[in-house]
């Protein structure tokens, strides 16, 4: 049964309920309906004041001066990139003579905001040159908590501008695992005259940066578009998605010793030409990282790429199972857009000489293992304005109704002035599904928890899986505040967090309908455990949190909802004096295993609850070590 296909005149007849029947319909014969509602939007950039021409780049929708409210940077070729700032009353004001944004007339591509000295706030890296030759690349420092500016550090930023290639896209990593944000750059081989390799620029703090490609494997040439980042193996190292338009993908293997291993012809995914990108997500919430691939197609009938990881290092190829359609894929991004706990695909469909509609794809997982894709562009709202030139497309909450909205770069180049649009803000008029929003912030793993892995057990033990990212599809950042639907569930019996540095914490029943900010919590220790040893620890959490350990003898596992997580000891537990947190959330501190005999030749477990001072954020209860006693 083909899916419904409706016009744009007859999505304004329509009422939800009907809408919401039709998709039901649709979907009944071949995925399970948990959750399978529709969403519709409403463009608001005119009433929001984000109503700026567009020239068809990336996006970021970040909040930029931590006053708690999503802002928007739209990426320009050849006119100044355009920061946006979200007022209280949720509408937007051009800030860009405020915070002294560089008056730059380059032709950027799209925009990474992450914050790569650590220090709280997010920075701006903008990849430029794409189809127009070599540029060199711009960072800004986000300085606004101190001169109330942002501050141009590319001279100084040392490999970071890259001036002899012409970059595409971009996406941020902390690929040695040290605690903060690499940058990864795919660079456009013909405008530069032949086939090029992409740059991995390692961070060597105070904002400079070393191109580490040759020595890192990063040498493989053609002519590449975007690229997306991630855990492919789970074995605690990021991985990298290369779209190569001229040629075979690249999916490099973080061998985790700071090299890199091309397996994408092993790992099915090479799809040899006019791939513009991809993201790597978690389509079917097993755990595995799956892929969109965007592929370029004017003619025939090679439907964009959807692989399903098959956690083995391979992937197999379900789009046309999946019925996955073609057309001009250059823009691309996932996000869950109707809260049903799965990802969906946005494709922009743009190109400066052509216009044509943008498709949003509903993704489901099939009782047989597969998926199931269907358009509701149409459906949506989303072809409103009629055939667009979009390509950037960033999703997040910006009115914080738990509902994602998008915000769509529209257009084409600066040079070609027929081509130019304006860009689309579509706020979600949000379904019956609930939805948990979660803020990670890293402590001792970068600050902007960038390679968080994410999962919520539902009540209805589904589990949803979320990948903390910047710089995916066309070059996008997305609100760093991860999104999980729940379909109809309305409860979170656990969810678990695996940070960067390996810690992992848990928290039992988080309430559903709020956004919660989550710091990285636990501790780490080094000495030699003895009867009446001290050993060191570096305990870790909320700025100002009171930290209090407690230990026992005896192996144990209690679910201790009070305590918002898992006791990982039994028999008699001892609590030790709680000690404080500094303001960088972090504090170095001694522990003295007790001098007591009867613990030779035993375990002893030692554990911490850490507490928000404040009040604001929740109890943790931390990971466990196992102390050995000779």
């Amino acid at each position: 049964m083909a899916p419904p296909e409706l016009t744009p005149m007859s999505h304004l007849l329509l009422t939800s309920t009907v809408v919401s029947a039709l998709l039901s319909s649709a979907l009944s014969a071949q995925i399970d309906e948990r959750g399978a509602l529709q969403i519709t939007y409403q463009d608001e950039a005119a009433a929001r004041n984000a109503l700026v021409p567009g020239y068809g780049r990336g996006t970021a929708m970040v909040d930029l001066d931590n006053d708690g409210r999503l802002d928007l940077i739209v990426t320009m070729s050849e006119m100044q990139d355009t920061f946006l700032r979200q007022k209280a009353d949720g509408t937007f004001e051009n800030m860009n003579v405020a915070w002294g944004i560089p008056a730059t007339l380059d032709r950027g591509w799209g925009v990474l905001a992450a914050d790569f000295d650590n220090d709280g706030d997010r920075d701006v890296y903008f990849p430029t040159g794409g189809f127009s030759g070599a540029q060199a690349n711009t960072i800004l420092r986000n300085d606004l908590n101190t001169t109330g500016t942002f501050t141009d550090m590319t001279a100084n930023s040392g490999d970071a501008p890259l001036d002899t290639f012409a970059t595409f896209g971009g996406t941020v990593l902390d690929y040695d695992n040290d605690g903060d944000l690499d940058i990864f750059v795919s660079n456009n081989g013909v405008a530069v005259g032949g086939p090029v390799h992409n740059i991995l620029l390692r961070n060597d703090g105070n904002f400079v940066f070393t191109d580490v490609s040759a020595a890192a494997g990063i040498t493989h040439l053609g002519d590449y578009r975007h690229c997306s980042s991630g855990d492919v193996d789970n074995d605690g190292f990021v991985d990298i998605f290369v779209g190569n338009y001229v040629g075979g993908n690249l999916l490099y293997h973080n061998n985790g010793d700071g090299t890199f291993t091309d397996t994408a012809i092993f790992s099915g995914v090479a799809d040899p030409n006019k791939n513009f990108g991809g993201v790597l997500i978690d389509f079917n919430n097993d755990g595995w990282l799956d892929l969109f691939g965007a592929r370029y197609q004017f003619t025939g009938n090679y439907p964009s790429g959807l692989y399903i990881n098959n956690g083995d290092g391979t992937f197999r190829d379900v789009r046309r199972a999946a019925r996955m359609t073609r057309q001009q894929d250059m823009g691309h991004n996932c996000s869950d857009l109707n809260a049903d706990g799965y990802p969906d695909i946005y494709i922009g469909t743009g190109h400066p000489n052509v216009k044509d509609l943008d498709v949003i794809k509903l993704i489901r997982p099939t009782p047989s293992g597969g998926l199931m894709s269907l358009n509701i562009g149409a459906t949506s709202g989303l072809h409103a304005l009629g055939e667009t030139r979009s390509h950037g497309a960033a999703f997040g909450d910006i009115n914080r109704d738990g509902y994602n909205d998008i915000y769509v770069n529209n257009g084409g180049p600066a040079f070609v002035p027929s081509s130019w649009q304006e860009n689309s803000l579509f706020i979600s008029d949000g379904n019956a599904n609930n939805w948990i929003q979660v803020e990670p912030i890293g402590v001792i793993s970068n600050k902007s928890a960038v390679g968080v892995r994410m999962m919520a057990l539902t009540g209805d033990d589904v589990k949803v899986f979320r990948l903390n990212t910047v710089g995916r599809g066309f070059c996008n950042t997305d609100s760093p505040i991860a999104h999980f639907g729940l379909g109809p569930a309305n409860r979170v019996q656990d969810f678990v967090m695996r940070w960067p540095s390996g810690i992992e914490q848990t928290y039992l029943d988080l309430p559903t309908l709020e956004a919660h900010k989550i710091y990285e919590t636990g501790f780490t220790w080094s000495g030699t455990p003895a009867v009446g040893a001290t050993i060191n620890l570096e305990a870790f959490g909320v700025p100002n949190g009171t930290v209090t350990l407690f230990h026992s003898d005896v192996a144990g596992v209690t679910r201790d909802r009070a305590q918002g997580g898992t006791v990982r000891m039994g028999g008699t537990i001892t609590f030790e004096p709680p000690f404080a947190l500094g303001a960088d959330g972090k504090v170095s501190t001694t522990f003295t295993i007790p001098n007591d005999p009867n613990l030779s030749g035993k375990t002893l477990y030692l554990q911490a609850k850490v507490e928000d001072s404040a009040g604001v954020h929740p109890l943790t209860l931390t990971h466990n070590v196992e102390l050995v006693i000779p």
